[in-house]
């Protein structure tokens, strides 16, 4: 009775009613938290029975990453074709029907496989004990997003800045269980608890629920039909846009697991040490979507291209880098790329109409870049080869920057010069390789010509996005003939 209170039908003033915005904010603060809680939690539920290799963490993020998936595609569906009183009833009979898998915990006679992969076994655990309750806090974010986009209120036409406050609570449950609960409590009391905040995300969406019930039909922005302009829009031009949305989203996602692998493999299985990659990546999010962005992105392009560069070094070099020093490179490249990536999402977002879609194609994207990692790079590659590879792929999404109009045939020059001047940088290189093996002389000797003079090259084309990227590509192929200081390689294996 309180909330009808407050939200008396007729008050003009209701438009710039607080309590719209805190309940709203809360509430996807509360339920991001609940998500990037239970992740790390189940992760090391599973950990005694699968060892600490950074392929169970991995593997768990797919399996969230995809029931992600499926909780914006049924927000998709259920804001596309229910009514909203439909969609508030729906969304509570899902949420109390969940309460039946708590407390969280691996089921009993649950056994992962002795003599083949388990990864099938984590994501059909994963499934059984947590599915039902991470599908509905999945769906909260476009949904209640959508939700609040019906309501009077100033930012009702514009609710993408709810997706800062969710990113926020999915960077604070995040990191508050490697400082806070793992280091203090027992996983029983952490599942127990983690219960009480997911009875409390209920009743939050019962609030928002009723919020929503008693606002008038018909005066919502996003209620509005859709204009003419819109129905005619170009279709190419559309698909064009998703697929963007998808590589977009597909790069950091791929590249945060390749940075998790890649800090991981030669060290004890540590929460903090996952979470960290993690923790940046949402980050992003927060920043990109909030009402102004700390950061210029004009100038995060304009830096990351030297960035790569240098994060591609340790690959190239075959050099044994401390920890110390991998750590912070590795966690800015991919913090810088997610800042560019996700801003370039952040910028194209669509109208408040296609919300729920456009968080569909985006969570399809690092979706997808989440399977490419953890299930397909480890039986394709023998080595970790989608770290240098999402780092390619993001230099190929990079936007152009001071790009002057000019005539056809000049433009047709410069569209063969993206392809033949990386051509002969990684030919050189590849030659240089070559001929210092074959004149004997020690690795050492060539590191600062080699790699100096191949970088100061390929950064000369980072004004043009394609020829920047494959310059990365053509020093990452010439480069695998380089040895370093292992000499012969007689095996590689993953």
């Amino acid at each position: 009775m309180l909330l009808f209170k407050l939200l008396p039908e007729n008050i003009p003033g209701r438009a710039r009613n607080p309590v719209l915005i805190f309940v709203f904010t809360i509430s996807m603060f509360v339920s991001a938290a609940l998500l990037f809680l239970v992740e790390p939690m189940m992760a090391k539920m599973a950990l005694p029975m699968l060892g600490g290799a950074p392929a169970v963490w991995n593997t768990c993020l797919v399996f969230f990453q995809v029931t992600l998936l499926a909780g914006y595609l049924y927000a998709y569906a259920a804001t596309k074709w229910l009514s909203r009183h439909a969609q508030i009833v729906l969304q509570v009979a899902l949420a109390l029907t969940s309460l039946a898998v708590l407390p969280l915990h691996i089921p009993i006679g649950w056994e992962p496989p002795t003599q083949s992969s388990p990864v099938m076994w984590v994501l059909g655990m994963l499934a059984v004990a947590v599915g039902l309750p991470f599908f509905l806090l999945s769906s909260s974010t476009p949904m209640l997003q959508r939700w609040f986009s019906q309501l009077r209120h100033k930012s009702a036409g514009d609710p993408y800045f709810l997706y800062a406050a969710s990113n926020a609570g999915s960077l604070v449950g995040l990191l508050a269980y490697p400082l806070l609960l793992e280091p203090a409590l027992r996983l029983s009391v952490q599942s127990y608890l983690w219960s009480y905040g997911y009875t409390g995300f209920l009743a939050l969406t019962m609030a928002c629920g009723v919020l929503v019930w008693r606002a008038q039909p018909g005066i919502a922005v996003a209620h509005a039909a859709p204009s003419e302009e819109d129905g005619e829009a170009d279709r190419g031009a559309a698909w064009r846009q998703r697929l963007r949305w998808i590589a977009l989203a597909f790069v950091p996602s791929s590249l945060m697991m390749g940075v998790t692998t890649a800090l991981t493999t030669d060290i004890p299985a540590i929460p903090l040490v996952w979470v960290l990659p993690l923790a940046f990546y949402l980050l992003s999010f927060v920043l990109v979507f909030a009402k102004r962005p700390p950061i210029s992105h004009e100038w995060l392009v304009r830096q990351l291209p030297t960035l790569l560069l240098f994060t591609l070094f340790p690959t190239l070099s075959k050099t044994q880098m401390g920890l110390l020093v991998l750590f912070p490179l590795y966690l800015l490249a991919l913090f810088a790329v997610a800042l560019v990536c996700h801003g370039e999402i952040a910028s194209s977002r669509p109208k408040v109409s296609r919300l729920a879609e456009f968080y569909l194609w985006m969570s399809f994207g690092g979706v997808l870049g989440g399977i490419f990692n953890a299930l397909l790079a480890p039986l394709i590659f023998s080595t970790v080869v989608e770290f240098p590879l999402a780092i390619i792929f993001a230099a190929f999404l990079l936007p152009a920057i001071d790009q002057q109009p000019v005539p056809p045939a000049q433009a047709a020059k410069l569209k063969r010069n993206d392809l033949l001047l990386p051509l002969m940088l990684g030919l050189s290189m590849a030659a240089i390789i070559i001929g210092f093996a074959h004149l004997g002389l020690k690795p050492s000797r060539i590191f600062i010509f080699l790699f100096g003079y191949s970088i100061v090259w390929c950064l000369s084309f980072a004004e043009r996005p394609l020829r920047f990227a494959t310059g990365l590509a053509a020093i990452v192929v010439a480069s695998s003939l380089f040895t370093g200081l292992f000499g012969k390689v007689l095996l590689k294996e993953r």
